[in-house]
């Protein structure tokens, strides 16, 4: 047998799979001529196939220095090296391959492999996107692409990776799983579903699918599915903290929180380092009220993970309910981090540190979160005017009249309208208390009430709604779009202990869509005072003036008791006894508010149970009226 045969049957061997008969006749080549560029390539691609990578790179090396010129060895070579963990040797392989024959998809995709080991994401997706352009059939290519995409958070473009992937492998049920998660990432909840039915068709009890399926319920709200998929799921995989964890986040949802309590401490305890597991018991403990083992289980949750800003901002809650604002404040700013507030800072202007600007221009100060939000934290408006004579203050729109009477000093304008020109800086509305609430003796010099009602208005509404000098009692009893408004609303009915008071008439306050409530209370033979008829989702300056005119409000927690606080009416307020207890309520430190001294609190004695705060209330509302 001569070379040429001797080659000719290696390479047969080594296309079959018999590595050792092909590193033989390889051997053989070599012994008769040591410098055989072919039999050096094979006997180091035979080493490279049985991981002896030393002598793969051996003879690559050698091969390249007879001919330096053959792009096939310097892929190989970079492989060899990469997986010897020489990055940088591996490089300077493909990119010598690729010098040679740029339009080699295979080049790209195994140098995508090890730029990603080393934590180069980007140039790792860059070279699997040159692959794929190269070879849109290249499957290896598109299915790690998917990966990386997914890994990334750009689901959409996975999802078309994943698409493709499936209409060519249809039997692959990772694939069908992978291609669930992108589109539940993307909100096809539908979509996702099925995916994850052909996974579970393929491989029945496939915990990811599992997995996956109880998230996509839980996020559509779908509790006690999200709650039957976790199960099936522990009872596929028991040892797995995942599975408990989605148990857990399913529970939460469905308000069971103790049993939530002990799915997290499963999950936990399974795996120790389970960052959002330890986060996810904070926020039940502090839903249960127990604000100290809420804070000890954030600190776990922040050392696992310093940059979890979720953990940060509710242990800032806890910090704040308590009244630790030095602490409280410096983790309030990590919702800065949190892409579900959407809380951003304008580019190019600089952030204001709290010192007199010391340059010509104004401070825009920027309304932030909900109408209660923007209007609590715009308390501190009066001290900040002391040092910083020039503001520009942008709020939702409907809060801008209100905002203009109350300070005229200030620009007051539409957060939809763009800044003025000459800003020198700016600030979130919810930084600022970090400047002028540092401690409790600090509110005792805040200025109440700071907003200022249309006096024109008010008297008018008086009058049309007590031409005898009535008492006027304003109700709310309900709170919308926000996660625990079930929690902190009631049914209009269960307010019937405040009508036909001697005395009194009643004006309803309650924003929203209430009217098949408001016709059932009537019905029943409660009442409305409806001399004033005003929109109360929409025009808020006449809100403030429909509150102005009256005497007391009955309320649960929602916008139009911060408007009542802001002008220095009295409030009579009812909050729930767990879950839905906002932190400035400051339960924690008793009855009241610091942020509103007009303000007297009645907090549930049972979950659910609104028909003893009902009583307290109206009882000192009698003392009152």
């Amino acid at each position: 047998m001569n070379t040429q045969q001797a080659l000719q049957l290696a390479f047969q061997h080594l296309n079959g799979g018999n590595l050792g008969a092909a590193a033989q006749l390889f051997n053989n080549v070599l012994h008769q001529d040591p410098q055989n560029f072919a039999a050096l390539n094979g006997r180091g691609f035979v080493a490279l196939q049985q991981n002896a990578l030393p002598q793969a790179q051996a003879d690559l090396q050698a091969s390249l220095s007879i001919n330096p010129k053959q792009p096939f060895a310097h892929k190989m070579l970079g492989i060899v090296l990469g997986a010897m963990g020489e990055f940088d040797g591996a490089m300077q392989a493909f990119a010598a391959a690729l010098s040679l024959d740029a339009k080699d998809p295979e080049v790209y995709f195994n140098r995508a492999n090890f730029r990603f080991q080393s934590a180069q994401v980007q140039e790792a997706l860059a070279d699997l996107d040159m692959a794929i352009k190269l070879k849109g059939s290249y499957l290896e290519a598109r299915s790690n692409r998917a990966n990386l995409l997914i890994q990334l958070g750009e689901f959409a473009r996975a999802e078309k990776d994943l698409d493709y992937l499936v209409a060519k492998v249809s039997n692959n049920p990772d694939l069908w799983v992978a291609l669930g998660l992108a589109r539940y990432k993307v909100g096809k909840y539908q979509g996702a579903m099925q995916c994850n039915e052909r996974a579970l068709r393929l491989v029945p009890n496939h915990p990811d699918a599992l997995l996956n399926s109880s998230s996509a319920m839980h996020d559509q709200s779908e509790y006690p599915a999200a709650l039957a998929w976790a199960d099936k799921a522990i009872a596929a995989t028991p040892q797995r903290a995942e599975a408990h964890y989605a148990r857990a986040q399913a529970l939460m949802g469905m308000h069971r929180f103790e049993e939530a309590v002990a799915a997290y401490t499963r999950a936990i305890e399974l795996n120790p380092s389970y960052a959002e597991a330890w986060m996810g018991r904070g926020l039940t403990k502090s839903r249960l009220r127990d604000l100290a083992g809420a804070a000890l289980d954030y600190d776990q949750a922040i050392a696992l993970r310093p940059t979890y800003d979720e953990a940060f901002f509710n242990r800032g809650h806890v910090y704040l309910e308590h009244h630790d604002f030095a602490k409280g404040w410096v983790d309030y700013e990590h919702r800065f981090g949190m892409q579900s507030l959407g809380i951003v800072n304008l580019p190019n202007i600089p952030v204001w540190q709290g010192e007199p600007l010391s340059v010509v221009g104004k401070l825009l100060v920027r309304g932030e979160q909900g109408l209660g939000d923007q209007i609590i934290f715009a308390s501190v408006l009066p001290e900040l005017l002391k040092l910083v004579p020039q503001i520009c203050l942008q709020l939702e729109p409907r809060l801008v009249p209100l905002f203009q009477r109350s300070f005229p000093e200030v620009e007051v304008m539409s957060r939809d309208n763009k800044p003025p020109v000459d800003v020198a800086a700016q600030i979130c509305v919810g930084s600022l208390p970090q400047y002028f609430r540092k401690d409790v003796a600090a509110f005792a010099g805040a200025t109440m009430p700071y907003l200022k009602a249309d006096a024109d208005k008010t008297a008018s509404f008086r009058k049309a709604l007590a031409p005898n000098g009535e008492r006027i009692i304003g109700l709310n009893w309900r709170s919308f779009r926000n996660k625990y408004a079930n929690e902190k609303s009631m049914g209009l009915l269960d307010m019937a202990p405040f009508f036909n008071l001697p005395g009194c008439t009643v004006v309803n306050l309650q924003y929203g869509d209430v009217k098949d409530e408001v016709r059932a209370a009537e019905a029943a033979g409660l009442l409305f005072n409806k001399a004033v008829s005003i929109d109360l989702t929409k025009d808020i300056d006449g809100v403030a003036s429909l509150v102005d005119a009256c005497d007391v409000l009955v309320s649960t927690s929602n916008t139009t008791v911060h408007i009542a606080g802001a002008l220095g009416k009295p409030v009579l307020l009812m909050l729930p006894y767990r879950s839905g207890k906002l932190w400035y309520w400051s339960e924690a430190k008793g009855e009241g508010s610091l942020w509103y001294p007009s303000i007297r609190t009645f907090h549930q004695g049972a979950q659910g149970d609104w028909a003893s705060t009902i009583n307290a209330v109206k009882e000192a509302l009698v003392e009152k009226v």
